[in-house]
């Protein structure tokens, strides 16, 4: 275990979390936060429990699902993700979570279900999915909770935020 790597990799998480829950956006942190992943990605590999435990491992995937303004690292890093998923060294879920953002990111439609927004009229829901009638198949081979489940917590969450900003 590399407990070095693994604080550091907490900080920035910290840092993410702090300017996403707070009033002040700041896309510089995104970008120094991007810019170090890389670093380890290139000295390490993904960085998986073995070597920074299961919060460090969750929170490189955290860091690298937040780099949408560097969409062609997103689907650099994914290839590492999935060789650790395969090694049981990162979850399984987070591989469908960015595999959703890429798509997203790149204008198609996701797999998962996992990405949500409010459109230009104020209304919120998911993202267009790619067939549909398949998703939940698709979720529970990720390890991901039923959709509509899912659906209702974002809605919740969405609520919660909107109720906060007034």
């Amino acid at each position: 275990m590399n407990e070095k790597l693994k604080k550091e990799i907490l900080l920035m998480v910290e840092d993410d979390q702090k300017m996403r829950s707070g009033d002040q956006w700041n896309s510089e942190i995104d970008r120094l936060n991007t810019e170090r992943i890389k670093i380890i990605i290139s000295q390490y590999g993904w960085p998986g429990k073995s070597l920074v435990g299961e919060e460090g491992a969750n929170g490189v995937w955290l860091l690298v699902q937040h780099a949408d303004h560097d969409v062609e690292f997103q689907k650099h890093a994914l290839k590492f993700l999935q060789e650790a998923v395969a090694n049981e060294e990162a979850e399984k879920s987070n591989e469908a979570y960015l595999v959703d953002r890429i798509k997203v990111n790149t204008g198609q439609p996701q797999l998962f279900g996992t990405q949500f927004y409010e459109d230009e009229k104020g209304q919120f829901g998911p993202r267009p999915i790619e067939d549909p009638e398949n998703v939940e198949e698709r979720r529970r081979i990720f390890g991901l909770e039923p959709f509509s489940e899912y659906q209702q917590l974002m809605e919740r969450k969405h609520t919660e935020l909107k109720n906060k900003e007034k």
